[in-house]
């Protein structure tokens, strides 16, 4: 677990298979966006329990966290208008994803170039692709 772990804590995702990338798409106070599948680390929970917990929940599929690839620090959102501490993983999993019906996101597949030049993704999450697509870790 984190020690002296800060507030709003965020663990995401990135799955690749097949040359592609799962994103999902989801609208944020009013903006579409693109970002990998994760969310919030909650209270005695380690960030890769978190993770594993993200993926079931959004997308009933099971990931394991391979490795840290990004974490850019505590950051201020500009959908959110707060700030947030996201730590990136490279995970592992098979099957597909199947998004519950009360999940307000989509779960898809996308090229990574596709996903990069869409303009709906943050500078944070297209570092941590690009270090994905490289096999890198965490600076």
């Amino acid at each position: 677990m984190l020690q002296n772990q800060p507030n709003n804590v965020r663990v995401y995702g990135v799955l690749l298979r097949a040359g592609r990338v799962l994103m999902s798409a989801e609208t944020i106070v009013g903006r579409d966006i693109l970002k990998f599948p994760g969310g919030a680390v909650e209270a005695g929970e380690t960030p890769e329990l978190a993770l594993v917990r993200e993926f079931i929940e959004e997308g009933n599929l099971a990931v394991t966290p391979a490795y840290l690839l990004h974490v850019p620090g505590t950051l201020f959102s500009p959908w959110t208008h707060s700030e947030y501490t996201p730590l990136y993983y490279r995970v592992h999993g098979d099957g597909e994803p199947r998004t519950p019906d009360h999940e307000t996101i989509e779960l898809i597949f996308m090229e990574p170039d596709t996903a990069i030049e869409s303009g709906r993704m943050a500078a944070p999450e297209i570092l941590a692709l690009k270090r994905a697509l490289q096999g890198e870790g965490a600076a």
